[in-house]
């Protein structure tokens, strides 16, 4: 399969494959003399029949390549899930309270608190009376 090679790194290698380049995938074990791979850890397709750009894409991929290959990134997956576990801790400690932190300290943005699955009246309503 042709592919052109983004980055190496112990076994694993994020690079740009397909006969038309339109999947970003991490490998394992690449063996850049003949072409070859030993398994495939995942992969992402962009362009006209998939669901993703191609910077989606490459975003995915990246992110689970420094997974793979850097102990201190944390995963866009698990930091929203963190996020998400201390928005609900903060909202059982107190609602309103939670939405005027959220409002004034964090400042979150409309789509932020969309994502985080706020109630948008309340959380426009905190925005309101911040100071």
């Amino acid at each position: 399969m042709k592919y052109t090679l983004i980055e190496e790194k112990g076994p694993y290698a994020l690079i740009l494959r397909g006969e038309s380049m339109t999947q970003y995938a991490v490998v394992g074990g690449l063996d850049k003399e003949t072409g070859s791979w030993d398994w495939t850890c995942c992969y992402y397709d962009f362009g006209k029949f998939s669901g993703l750009t191609k910077a989606e894409a490459l975003f995915r991929a990246l992110d689970y390549y420094l997974m793979r290959t850097n102990e201190k990134h944390i995963p866009w997956d698990r930091m929203s899930e963190i996020a998400t576990v201390l928005k609900d801790g903060l909202i059982e400690d107190g609602e309103d309270e939670a939405y005027r932190y959220m409002a004034d300290v964090a400042e979150l943005s409309e789509s932020e608190a969309e994502y985080f699955g706020l109630d948008m009246e309340q959380y426009r309503d905190s925005v309101a009376e911040s100071p």
